[in-house]
């Protein structure tokens, strides 16, 4: 009987262990049908090498866009965006000259239409106003800026920082797996109706992003202002953004806003981060 009990003792310690050593991702899910808190499972990893250990996080958020009619329902959630804030986990760190490689994985799915919209959502320097009443962010009258495409976000934040934010994008479709943000495009359902996955790679101890991957699922279910709009919300997780408080905002973990671009506290929150001010998440201005 004795033996028995250590077998079974043993084998749970495996599966333990196997369980622990295959959980390598922070797990956000988003599903907007159902309105299901985020959960976010955080592993780490050591990596023991010959100048010592290093401590690695893979962080993962997960997306759900939903369909444009119900899109337009969800109005009725906007609220006040004063007060909300932006959450950051880590930055790059690259030179101010290096050109950062944000390639998309060639497949069947990356159509040439897609790969349009997604190098749009990527180098558009297109901005818009919108009135702030629009999104209860303030009296009618009065206007922010948002940005369709990340290049043009990003070349905005005209300040200094104290680590280059990556600005000199470089768009490219690869079949070999290279580059800093690989967008890859599945047409496979995610079993929990996810939409969006980014996995990013950390070096914990020097707070640092090493690489970022994107999976958009069931890609030929996505209309093209879909796919932008999740294209665009991901890429914010692979600068380094986390989640807004604020529903109608961009980089909220439910997308539901009807003005999905990206905002001027969603620029603040990369300016904070990328000047190591050692906070995890930027209050916004309005």
């Amino acid at each position: 009987m004795s033996d028995n009990k250590d077998s079974r003792q043993n084998v749970n310690e495996k599966q333990k262990e196997l369980l622990q050593n295959a959980t390598l991702r922070h797990l956000i899910k988003h599903n907007l049908k159902k309105g299901q808190n985020t959960k976010l499972i955080i592993v780490c990893l050591a990596i023991v090498g010959s100048l010592g250990t290093v401590g690695f996080f893979t962080f993962s958020n997960n997306d759900v866009v939903q369909n444009e009619p119900e899109h337009m329902k969800t109005m009725l959630r906007v609220q006040n965006l004063r007060g909300d804030t932006v959450s950051t986990w880590a930055a790059w760190k690259i030179l101010e000259e290096d050109l950062f490689h944000v390639h998309v994985v060639d497949s069947a799915y990356a159509t040439k239409e897609r790969q349009d919209a997604i190098l749009d959502t990527i180098m558009s320097l297109e901005k818009i106003e919108i009135d702030d009443s629009l999104l209860h962010k303030g009296p009618k009258g009065t206007t922010s800026t948002y940005y369709m495409g990340w290049y043009g976000a990003l070349n905005s934040i005209n300040n200094t920082t104290l680590h280059p934010i990556p600005k000199n994008l470089h768009f490219h479709v690869t079949d070999k797996g290279e580059g800093d943000i690989l967008i890859e495009l599945n047409n496979m359902p995610h079993p929990e109706g996810i939409s969006g996955y980014t996995t990013t790679v950390i070096d914990e101890n020097s707070h640092q992003i090493l690489k970022a991957h994107i999976t958009i699922y069931n890609v030929e279910k996505l209309s093209m202002p879909q796919l932008k709009t999740i294209v665009r919300h991901e890429l914010g997780h692979g600068f380094g953004l986390g989640h807004s408080t604020a529903p109608e905002d961009l980089m909220a973990p439910q997308i539901t806003t009807a003005y999905p671009y990206i905002s001027e506290c969603a620029l603040d929150t990369i300016e904070a981060l990328y000047n190591d001010l050692g906070t995890d998440e930027v209050m916004c201005k309005k």
